[in-house]
């Protein structure tokens, strides 16, 4: 089964990230079933029917998500309703669900929110639990060298929660009960080798599993600033020969890179330290200047940081970092805001105040301005200390300004998962080398 992906509005277009996208190819995969294409495409009529006239001429299944909103650029239904020559009517029902939608929130029905209500004659609506524009499903016949094949057509809203409602509810049972056979991912989460170093180690692993199991397997790696990701599916009708294949290449691969694997599936950097930082029972403080928050800002996008986390302090100017953190004046005039030694009096100090195990600081040149002759864009210091040692790191990142504080933290999450790994296997009692 060809199951086609289009995903509509201009903004995909201009740099918006396109999460629907990846929750669906996700979602497919877990199911047995993939997406063989995927189309970005503009909120105009005519661009639209022009890639959905292709994509019914090849795939069995073509889902739509966007353009089913009330404003004058939201054209999916009449776009496709034209395409298939089939009429549109406005249904009442649905019509007075949007009223009610409105009334329960205590606000007006606006006349232009009635467009919603238009539903595609014989398409199934698909009840929409977290917004107004209901889903629609529909089977129509296509001639293809004058035989007749039957297409199943979805149409979702756009935002994320209402589109993966209705995905949830009605899309995924339907193509779960045409799946043959099943199919399963992996993702392995990799940080401290380069793309291609990764591949290059890996590879007598790949080719084992590509002709040693009676299996389809397929590998794929994706990489995203400082870190790597591995992915590959196993395809088969045995789940328990698949999940022996998944945790056969997952050893395989540990065995391999070793600590560069950070975590498994939906793990990120913050999420594995969270958890090692739990179970040792541990706290951390935060000193960022180059960062600006995003440490303290990626460590509390995870439930339950409260635990953990007991202050985090961005300290841009060279004022704050000598009036909050109790910086030396001395040590900023001698070897300047981004030193070894400015770096490492801020996670001593912030440990201090914070009275925490551990305490990150960063400091660093993100650009495009501030470089000197011997400290350049993206030279970045970091300071990882505790009651028993504090070790400061020197990195000179590449890279835009936002790619280069990405990756300082990234790297300074990293530096902590590393001790903490180290910390569980020495004397629980101490952290020392």
């Amino acid at each position: 089964m060809k199951i086609e992906l289009i995903c509509t509005g201009s903004e995909l277009l201009n740099g918006t990230i396109n999460t629907n996208a990846g929750f669906i190819g996700s979602k497919l995969c877990s199911i047995g079933q993939e997406l063989c294409l995927i189309t970005e495409v503009s909120d105009k009529k005519e661009d639209l029917k022009k890639v959905f006239n292709s994509a019914i001429s090849r795939s069995n299944v073509i889902i739509i998500t966007g353009g089913l909103g009330p404003t004058f650029d939201d054209i999916t239904v009449e776009s496709v309703s034209e395409c298939l020559n089939i009429p549109v009517y406005n249904d009442e029902r649905v019509l007075e669900n949007i009223k009610k939608y409105f009334l329960k929130r205590g606000k007006v029905f606006p006349e232009v929110n009635k467009k919603q209500a238009n539903i595609i004659k014989s398409a199934k609506i698909l009840e929409n639990r977290f917004g107004t524009a209901p889903g629609q499903m529909l089977h129509f016949d296509f001639k293809d060298n004058d035989k007749s094949v039957r297409k199943t057509l979805f149409l979702l809203p756009g935002p994320p929660r209402e589109m993966q409602g209705i995905f949830n509810d009605n899309v995924e049972p339907f193509l779960k009960s045409y799946s043959v056979g099943i199919r399963k991912c992996a993702c392995i989460g990799v940080f401290g080798l380069a793309e291609s170093e990764i591949e290059e180690l890996i590879k007598p692993v790949i080719d084992e599993a590509r002709f040693g199991y009676d299996s389809a397997v397929d590998f794929g790696i994706l990489a995203n600033d400082s870190f790597v990701k591995i992915k590959f599916s196993v395809s088969g009708r045995d789940e328990i020969f698949i999940d022996e294949i998944i945790n056969k290449l997952k050893s395989g691969f540990s065995n391999i890179l070793k600590d560069n694997i950070f975590g498994f599936e939906d793990d990120t950097l913050a999420s594995v330290v969270g958890r090692l930082l739990i179970a040792k029972k541990k706290t951390i403080s935060l000193a960022e200047s180059c960062t600006g928050g995003k440490i303290a800002s990626a460590i509390t996008d995870i439930p339950g940081s409260s635990l953990y986390l007991k202050s985090a302090m961005v300290v841009y100017s060279n004022e704050s970092k000598i009036k909050l953190l109790g910086v030396k004046e001395d040590t900023i005039s001698n070897f300047g805001a981004v030193s070894e030694q400015t770096a490492k009096e801020m996670a001593e100090a912030v440990l201090r105040l914070s009275n925490t195990d551990y305490a990150l600081s960063v400091t660093g040149i993100a650009g495009p301005g501030g470089a000197k002759k011997d400290k350049p864009v993206g030279l970045v210091y970091i300071g990882l200390s505790s009651k028993r040692r504090t070790e400061i790191f020197k990195f000179v990142f590449s890279g835009q300004r936002e790619q280069i504080r990405r990756y300082a933290v990234n790297t300074s999450l990293d530096l902590l998962r590393r001790r903490l790994t180290k910390l569980g296997v020495l004397d629980r009692s101490s952290d020392r080398n």
